[in-house]
């Protein structure tokens, strides 16, 4: 077992519950996230791009009403990574 098997980008708190979450449904919006994960808009607008531009997350905008909305899903492959990181991590934890 190697630290090198963990992509520790992925595994620093704020990204790691913020994969967590998305894991768990289809999409989320932004509010919901937010509440969620308990993270700043600030902080969870860098993540978001920072997990947009690796390919893990994809964000698109809609308007409901007059309002716009955000939402956010794993792509494909985030949702794999993120399930490759949780089986190392078990894996390593000797789960």
């Amino acid at each position: 077992m190697s630290y090198a098997e963990i992509d520790a980008h992925l595994v620093a708190p704020k990204r790691f519950v913020t994969l967590s979450h998305l894991s768990q449904v289809e999409q989320a919006d932004f509010p919901a996230l937010q509440d969620t994960t308990g993270l700043s808009m600030t902080d969870l607008s860098k993540i978001l791009r920072d997990l947009e531009d690796r390919g893990l997350v994809e964000i698109s905008k809609e308007r409901k009403n007059r309002y716009g909305t955000t939402l956010v899903r794993l792509t494909p492959d985030g949702r794999r990574t993120f399930l490759n990181l949780v089986a190392t991590l078990n894996r390593i934890a000797g789960n």
